[in-house]
């Protein structure tokens, strides 16, 4: 049970409402019980009191009558309050466990999170959760209403008969032990199989989604559709087992309660307290044991689930407990000149023995402009990664304006440099949210001009700028096409105006014409500020101060583009068809 504490210390930040919900619960329970006992007893007797005239006319008909139409309203209201306090309690509990989930999972290396899939992640943030809240709608509260369901209720019955209180209340006593403990077992692996037929059916779903026009590109749609219905057939049979579960744990309970009731009836019959016979209060015990079955009912069925609720903890515990293993610093000022030394440095991807980066030194002084120009796979973008702290180096040293980056926040960090990376993220949100992450406090006027700048005047047609602004992209940008969710990133980089600008690929999926456009704002943006170019492409190259060849991990040679030209064959063969000569 070790595995709930860190979920149970997120109820104290609403136990208030929570408190209130199992107030609410108990008043539900306990006027169940006096509706129900208190009308048995007056149905018996009325029925009694007829029996002749003089106690047909000497009995109080209307303060039972009222006091029934007072426990009935009561429980409706508690009823209908426990459902509304309860599930608000629990949803809020729910949000502040995913935002606590969020914060654990955010600072974790792409090293760490290659354990899991993003459909696996998916499912931990939204099913895994879910699945918790178990632990307060049919545990927590329902076991707390039922002890203190218990102490009223032999509280009740000894004012009547202690010797019925002591046996209805330790048989109850019992089956609140024995019945959860049993069914718990019982549902144990069936629970656990739900939870993780869940997540791979969630995983499945989320892989066949993403990548449908690979599928049917590659005609390997049929199968990935099989792999779903095998999961879904997985979820179907945990589904079942637990129903099937579910329903003995009722029809046990009901079969026992039952009997408890009948036994009740036997051992009343002979007379209750004091009297020596069958009379209206036999009618009330009877009752008062029947009215305990909305407090045990549900306790077998929601120990069955205690067992997805652990294996849902266990899975975000991975998450939760997991040290993340790049850390940042202290210092909360932002770099002001974008001076940038890379010393010695050396990386190797952890499940990798050869060193993708292998021992190379750069300098990137203010204002200067620096390309590192070199094939596919030779580590350019994995420079990027270090620069940005998505990795760590095994060796040597990064500095930005004299300091090492691990003494950065990560937010002066940030502040520091904008990035455009190969892959670009468009948010399910407006055309305005998208691009104000880059600068929050931006004004309309300011987006509408960068949005001019990279030429994406197409999206803010008609009058209304505030309109065109709300423009809903979908998720991952689907209505935009590759070059202009590229040209938002760059939108973006500029809005962010940090004095260190990296660009990985920044024209990639632009035409030609288009490109030589955008290269040429980037460097008028960028006059004041320092730049890294990654590419592999030739635009923009002759405008750069020094271009640096990366091969094989290391830089072979380093120099202006003129100066390559002249020295380097590789750099001149690039450039011998290219009409990209300035």
């Amino acid at each position: 049970m070790r595995e709930l504490k860190p979920y149970l210390k997120l109820f104290s930040l609403h136990w208030g409402m929570l408190l209130l919900g199992l107030v609410l619960t108990l008043c539900t329970l306990l006027a169940g019980i006096g509706l129900l006992s208190l009308s048995g007893w007056f149905l018996t007797a009325c029925a009694v009191a007829g029996l002749s005239s003089i106690t047909r006319d000497a009995f109080n008909y209307m303060t039972p009558a009222g006091a029934v139409r007072f426990f009935s309203i009561i429980r409706t209201a508690c009823r209908w309050g426990d459902r509304v306090v309860s599930h608000d309690a629990t949803f809020r509990v729910l949000a502040s466990l995913r935002i606590s989930f969020w914060k654990k999972l955010t600072p974790l290396s792409l090293h760490q999170l290659k354990n899991w899939r993003q459909g696996e992640l998916l499912n931990r943030l939204v099913a895994d959760i879910d699945a918790l809240d178990n632990l307060y709608l049919r545990l927590i509260t329902p076991v707390l209403a039922a002890i203190l369901m218990l102490g009223f209720l032999f509280f009740i019955t000894a004012l009547f008969d202690l010797q019925l209180a002591i046996f209805l209340c330790s048989a109850l006593l019992v089956l609140a032990i024995a019945m959860p403990f049993t069914f718990y077992h019982l549902g144990k692996k069936p629970g656990e199989n739900l939870i993780v037929s869940q997540s791979h059916l969630r995983e499945a779903s989320t892989t066949y989604l993403a990548n449908q026009a690979d599928l049917l590109l590659f005609a390997a749609e049929t199968q990935y559709r099989q792999a779903i219905a095998k999961q879904e057939e997985n979820l179907f049979t945990a589904q079942r087992k637990m129903t099937s579960i579910n329903a003995l744990a009722s029809a046990v309970m009901l079969g026992l309660l039952s009997t408890l009731v009948c036994t009740m009836l036997w051992l009343a019959s002979s007379g209750v307290g004091f009297q020596a016979k069958a009379d209206p209060l036999t009618a009330l015990m009877v009752f008062l044991a029947l009215a305990s079955f909305e407090a045990l009912q549900p306790l077998a069925g929601a120990f069955q689930y205690l067992s997805s609720t652990l294996t849902a903890a266990r899975r975000l515990n991975q998450v939760m407990n997991a040290t993340p293993s790049i850390t940042f610093g202290v210092d909360e000022r932002p770099a002001n000149s974008g001076t940038l030394m890379i010393n010695q440095l050396q990386f190797a991807y952890p499940d990798n023995k050869e060193p993708v980066l292998s021992t190379i030194s750069l300098s990137l002084q203010h204002g200067e402009k620096v390309a590192v120009l070199g094939p596919t796979g030779c580590g350019k973008s994995t420079l990027l990664g270090l620069l940005t702290r998505e990795w760590l180096p095994d060796s040597g040293s990064i500095t930005l304006d004299g300091r090492e980056l691990n003494l950065f926040s990560e937010q002066a960090l940030r502040a520091s440099m904008s990035v455009v990376s190969q892959r670009v993220h468009i948010f399910s949100a407006t055309l305005a949210d998208n691009l104000r992450l880059a600068k929050p406090d931006a004004t309309d006027e300011e987006l509408k001009d960068v949005l001019l700048k990279v030429e994406l005047e197409n999206l803010l047609e008609g009058d209304d700028l505030k309109a065109a602004l709300q423009l809903w992209l979908g998720e991952g940008g689907r209505s935009l096409s590759g070059g202009e969710q590229r040209r938002i990133s760059l939108a973006r980089a500029l809005l962010h105006n940090a004095p260190l600008l990296l660009l990985d690929e920044a024209t990639e999926g632009l035409d030609p014409a288009t490109e030589q456009r955008i290269m040429q704002l980037i460097l008028e943006h960028s006059q004041d500020k320092s730049v890294l170019m990654i590419t592999h492409r030739l635009t923009g190259l002759p405008q750069m101060n020094r271009i640096a060849l990366l091969e094989n991990g290391q830089f072979r040679i380093t120099g202006s583009h003129n100066q390559l030209l002249a020295a380097d064959c590789y750099y001149q063969s690039l450039f011998g068809d290219s009409k990209d000569q300035g």
